[in-house]
């Protein structure tokens, strides 16, 4: 009976642990927000290791292979506001974020398009360690100009690791978690070809999206036998790692902390007032700054599409003023962002 008290003492004990002691993922901490930028930068790949409690990734010395390049997230339709797009370079990526879920819908870049009709389960909050999802998925579109393509196939979300994590900004560590997504497609009437992706990020406490990536991409080709089956015939393995600098996120953190107080580019940017809204032909934005700071002002189409910039100017603290031309502007929805320093503010006008 003593024994069978220790035993049960100690199950509790790791319990507790688990569920208190060990980071989660949820909602109003790791979901995407518009206005959100990251860096990205492309390094030498690392391998992810070992799952489970308590270990130690040491990725303090990275080889960067690319240049430093931005990730933007904003609304794609302001007339709703669970659509959302992680824009790069040269790739586009949708998704969708209801309640507590968000799904993958689509991508595009240079050579290809892809809309899920069934979308694929990214993540669903909160996440605990040892939380698995699964989710099958089917989208078409096209490669190039004229090739259709029809794909199906199955995502598994795996939060399969807690450990502390040395990088350049924290080379001394800090508390970390790591999620395993799993993607396996298949291209419709081609079972002789499979691809499978498996992509293991790193979250550490205080920021909103992950700060380390290591991406394995396999491509598996199959052999048809005569009797109809099939068997791996050859593989063309890809792999990579990719570092979000902490230090260089934008606007990731909460805006408000406990009592209300603002923080940010709220606690800058204030009694802001933009008439009129609808606008015709000139966009008057009267604010005020707590401290002298670099402001200017850009204006999107719904899509994400860069249309026109106010100059970058050194305002002084107190009231200030500026005033952008809408007028050639054709009548629609556009999101105008404001930029102090190094932080971002989004705001949907109407053109008349």
């Amino acid at each position: 009976m003593k024994h069978f008290y220790s035993v049960l003492f100690c199950a509790m004990l790791w319990s507790m642990s688990v569920n208190g002691q060990y980071l989660r993922l949820t909602a109003s901490e790791n979901a995407f927000r518009a206005g959100d930028m990251l860096v990205k930068t492309q390094v030498e790949y690392r391998d992810a290791g070992a799952s489970g409690l308590g270990i130690i990734w040491d990725f303090t010395f990275l080889q960067p292979i690319n240049e430093m390049y931005d990730v933007n997230y904003f609304h794609t339709d302001s007339a709703d506001l669970t659509l959302f797009c992680g824009r790069e370079p040269d790739a586009r990526y949708y998704y969708q974020q209801s309640g507590d879920t968000i799904k993958a819908i689509g991508f595009e870049n240079n050579t290809a398009y892809m809309h899920y009709f069934k979308p694929e389960i990214r993540l669903k909050f909160p996440l605990r360690f040892g939380d698995t999802l699964y989710s099958a998925f089917a989208g078409s579109g096209q490669y190039g100009l004229r090739v259709p393509m029809l794909v199906e196939g199955y995502t598994r979300v795996h939060y399969d690791a807690d450990g502390t994590l040395k990088i350049p900004d924290y080379p001394d560590g800090v508390p970390a978690l790591r999620v395993h997504t799993q993607n396996r497609y298949t291209q419709a009437s081609m079972d002789s070809l499979q691809m499978k992706i498996d992509t293991w990020s790193w979250y550490v406490q205080g920021t909103r999206y992950p700060v380390f990536e290591s991406v394995q991409t396999s491509i598996i080709y199959f052999k048809m036998l005569y009797n109809g089956d099939s068997i791996p015939n050859d593989t063309t393995n890809f792999q990579t790692s990719f570092y979000y600098p902490p230090s260089q996120q934008v606007n990731i953190f909460d805006d408000t902390f406990g009592g209300g107080q603002s923080t940010g580019i709220h606690a800058v940017f204030t009694d802001a007032d933009w008439q009129p809204n609808p606008v015709i032909d000139n966009l008057q934005i009267t604010y005020r700054l707590t401290r002298n700071a670099m402001v200017w002002f850009t204006v999107h189409a719904n899509g994400g599409i860069p249309l026109c910039q106010t100059s970058p100017s050194y305002q002084q603290a107190g009231n200030n003023e500026t005033v952008i031309s809408m007028s050639h502007l054709m009548t629609g929805s556009y999101t105008v962002y404001v930029h102090v320093d190094d932080m971002v503010l989004m705001q949907t006008i109407i053109k008349r």
